[in-house]
């Protein structure tokens, strides 16, 4: 009992200093981000913490830093593939229901795209959401959300950012 208090203490201290920080700046920039964007700490039930994260699966990397602004969630996502070509980008999104859902764009082969990408929030890990994906407005988006498939055995871990170069 005495662990959940302190957590839930610590958790709010973090919540009022983030959002004190993210107050501060302004940067119009995020405004167009997404259309749904909304408050990112009073509408999830689960908070996002600003950081570096790690997935490794057998020889496939894929890592993800993310920033916090005020409504925003900002970063780099980057997929290196050991038998394909790598996907290197960036994300801009929000968080929503312990979801993080974002615009993806990234390059790859020499071409620009834009996919929209989720991740389920879980403690300290980032579990990505996979579905059908259909083209909308120049961009593929997930079509059917509430359908997504959380592969639990390929979680983004929450490491120390000094390990993304190695």
């Amino acid at each position: 009992m005495k662990w959940w208090i302190c957590n839930a203490l610590l958790f709010v201290a973090c919540n009022n200093e983030s959002s004190n920080q993210a107050n501060s700046h302004n940067n119009d920039s995020t405004t167009s981000i997404h259309a749904g964007a909304i408050d990112t700490v009073a509408h999830s039930s689960i908070a996002l913490r600003e950081g570096c994260y790690k997935m490794v699966l057998k020889r496939d990397t894929a890592t993800l830093s993310l920033h916090l602004q005020d409504t925003a969630v900002m970063g780099n996502l980057n997929y290196r593939w050991a038998e394909k070509d790598n996907n290197t980008g960036t994300i801009k999104g929000y968080v929503q229901d312990s979801l993080l859902i974002a615009d993806y764009t990234f390059e790859s082969e020499g071409l620009t795209s834009v996919r929209e990408v989720v991740f389920k929030l879980k403690g300290d890990t980032l579990i990505q959401g996979f579905g059908e994906l259909g083209e909308q407005n120049g961009k593929m988006i997930l079509t059917q959300k509430n359908k997504l498939q959380f592969d639990t055995g390929q979680p983004f871990i929450k490491v120390a950012c000094t390990q993304l170069s190695q």
